[in-house]
Parts: C-alpha cells; sequence; structure tokens
C-alpha cells in the first residue's frame, strides 16, 4: 500500500525538488521558508516568482476571446486573483495572455500551504483529511497522503482554497427566507444547521452558493431534506468534493420529490458527474439537470452523460454548456438523444456545432431539441 502510494506520487515529489531544492522533507516550515527566499529572489529580476507558476490540470479550450486556452501540464503564470475562481495569467510556453478557470490549475507550493491550513485549523468536516491530520506519521507522509488525496479528487483544490479564503475573512454569511424557498451565501456551519431545524415542506427550493465543505456537508447530510416537499436544488459556485457528491447522490435517490437540479459555477467534477448520473438513472421525478460553467467536467463525463440519456426516462432539460466536453463526447451524447424521447432541450456549447452537424448522419432527426449557446 505505502509503495503503491509512493510510486503514484513520485511525480509530485519530483516538482516539488525542483522547485525547492535541499529543503527538509518532513518540515513544512522550512519549506515555506524557503519558498519566501526565492521568491524574493525572484522579485530581484523581475521573473515569475515560484508562488506565481501554476501548471494545467486539463486541455481548456477557451469559452470567449479573452480566455486562455492551454493543454494538460502547461506552465502557466498567474498574476490576478481578483476573481476567485477566473483568474488572470498567461502562458510561459506562447506568452499568451487571458483568463483561466482556477479549477483547471494547481501548484505544489499553494497544495502545501493549503495542507498547512488544514493542519491549523480546528474543524475538518471531511474524513479523508481528518485522517491526515490525526495521522501520528511524520509530516513526509502527511504530505504523501495530501497530495494523494487532492490528485484522486480533482475539485478538492478548489474547496480547500474557498474554505481557506472564508476562514482567514472570518466573515460570516447570509441566510435569506422567503415564502417557499431558502436561499443560503457562504453560511457557516451553525447556520446550515439552523436552516435544517427550521426549514419545513413549505420551502419548496434550496438555494446554496459560495459555501465551503463544512457547511455543505452540514447541509447536504441532513435526512430532514429526504422527506422535505423539495421542488428544486441550486448550488451555485460551490465545489463539491467526494463526500459532498456522496451526501447529494443519497439526497436525489430518496426524496421523491426534486423536480429540479442546477449545480454550476465551477461546483463540480468528472466524478461527482458520473456518481450523480448513476443515482438519476432510474429516477421518475427529476425533469431539468443543469450543469453549467463547470470546466472540470471533461470527455472523461461522456459516457456516464450518455447512459444517464438511454436510462432516464424523465429528464425534459439537460444543460452542458460552458464545460470541457470533448466534440467525441458531444458526438456519443447526441446519438443516445436519439434513443430518449422525452429530453426536449439539450444545451451545448456552440464550438462543437459544425462538426456534429457536419459528423452526425442523424442530425436532422433530432436538430430541434439541440440548443447551441
Amino acid at each position: 500500500m505505502k509503495a503503491g502510494r509512493e510510486e503514484a506520487l513520485v511525480e509530485y515529489k519530483k516538482e516539488i525538488e525542483l522547485l525547492q531544492e535541499n529543503i527538509s522533507r518532513t518540515s513544512v516550515q522550512l519549506l515555506m521558508s524557503e519558498k519566501g527566499n526565492i521568491e524574493k529572489n525572484d522579485q530581484c529580476t523581475q521573473s515569475p516568482t515560484a508562488e506565481s507558476i501554476y501548471k494545467a490540470r486539463i486541455d481548456y479550450c477557451g469559452r470567449y476571446s479573452h480566455h486562455l486556452s492551454f493543454s494538460e501540464g502547461e506552465e502557466l503564470e498567474i498574476y490576478g486573483k481578483s476573481d476567485r475562481f477566473e483568474w488572470r495569467g498567461r502562458s510561459l510556453a506562447s506568452g499568451d495572455e487571458g483568463r483561466i478557470p482556477s479549477s483547471c490549475v494547481y501548484s505544489m507550493l499553494e497544495s502545501l500551504q493549503l495542507f498547512e491550513f488544514i493542519l491549523s485549523v480546528e474543524e475538518v468536516s471531511l474524513p479523508n483529511l481528518q485522517k491526515i491530520r490525526n495521522d501520528l506519521s511524520s509530516n513526509d507522509e502527511k504530505v504523501s497522503l495530501f497530495l494523494e488525496t487532492i490528485n484522486d479528487d480533482p475539485i478538492m483544490i478548489s474547496a480547500l482554497r474557498q474554505d481557506k479564503e472564508q476562514h482567514d475573512k472570518g466573515s460570516t454569511g447570509r441566510v435569506n427566507w422567503y415564502r417557499n424557498r431558502v436561499y443560503l451565501s457562504s453560511p457557516s456551519p451553525i447556520q446550515c444547521n439552523e436552516v435544517i431545524s427550521n426549514i419545513n415542506s413549505n420551502h419548496e427550493e434550496i438555494k446554496l452558493d459560495y459555501s465551503s465543505t463544512n457547511s455543505t456537508i452540514s447541509l447536504l447530510s441532513s435526512t430532514k431534506l429526504h422527506t422535505l416537499n423539495l421542488r428544486r436544488l441550486e448550488i451555485w459556485a460551490t465545489p463539491l468534493t467526494n463526500d459532498g457528491i456522496q451526501y447529494l447522490c443519497i439526497l436525489l435517490t430518496n426524496n421523491k420529490t426534486i423536480q429540479e437540479v442546477d449545480i454550476s459555477f465551477y461546483s463540480i467534477s468528472d466524478r461527482g458527474v458520473t456518481n450523480i448520473c448513476q443515482a438519476l438513472e432510474h429516477n421518475s421525478t427529476l425533469t431539468s439537470l443543469v450543469l453549467t460553467d463547470n470546466p472540470l467536467i471533461t470527455s472523461t463525463s461522456g459516457q456516464a452523460l450518455s447512459h444517464l440519456l438511454l436510462n432516464n426516462s424523465s429528464l425534459d432539460e439537460l444543460n452542458l454548456r460552458k464545460t470541457s466536453l470533448s466534440t467525441e463526447s458531444i458526438l456519443l451524447i447526441l446519438q443516445s438523444l436519439m434513443d430518449n424521447k422525452e429530453i426536449r432541450s439539450l444545451w451545448l456549447d456552440y464550438r462543437h456545432k459544425e462538426t456534429c452537424i457536419n459528423t452526425y448522419p442523424n442530425y436532422h432527426l433530432i436538430q430541434d431539441r439541440v440548443d447551441w449557446d
């Protein structure tokens, strides 16, 4: 087990060694101190700082003219983080500049900062992070376990970034109650528990945005939600880790009244899509599934989405705009649409339109149900 972990993480360790030579692997504090020295030297030479260099997780095709396109493994310099989900930067290979989805890039140095963060906070809701923090192994082993965890769950970095930002600000979110819905924005776990206590069957809609992992788990893990008369669940700008996805899937399986689910704006990755598609394959109540603005939805999700259309008979709308699905994946989904007569609106990225129309011979039979945007 240990040998397998070390083999899987050998590339990570090489990157750290290249960035930080002569640093003790057992002392994160020494590593961070050395990082500061590197940054000072870089600033003197006006070159990109060690902390500003990130690496692309996936191939990304810019959705707009001001977005930067890049390939998996490409090195990028980040020089603007005013928006937590869309950073500004440039490619070190081409020199091109533009907006970069923060969920699509990672840095070893930032990863170690986040590792320090989970060691320092009092409450960590995710079991795998609890295990790392409470592990009696050396810092070297803890770092390896942490890097393995974030590699296994690509959206974990985005979730921890948001957790750290909210923790550092120390501000309390807000909860707005309406006649038939409740809206939670950056809520604390305590606020989520209060919502669970006060929500009733008159509230048909829950909207959650900019939520930390602790708060998301506090809300979605409540079995009370299984029995409510919910009609719509909206989760925006809330990176859903594996644990959050599992609780969401349990909710979708047990609550028989939810008709609309909207998980948008950097909230879900391929693993989450795969699990949700499996949970919904035989669901008979959901009519709308919106997954827009999620660049971590890649071609890996194509098969799961295709199977969903083949097996689900209640969906009326599926929105997959502004994702990183490949044209090949879109063609696979269009083929499944031929067998699914219930879908009335399938929303897809316009960049795939020409190839799909020219490649898929039966497109004319489904064209009235496909919306390109």
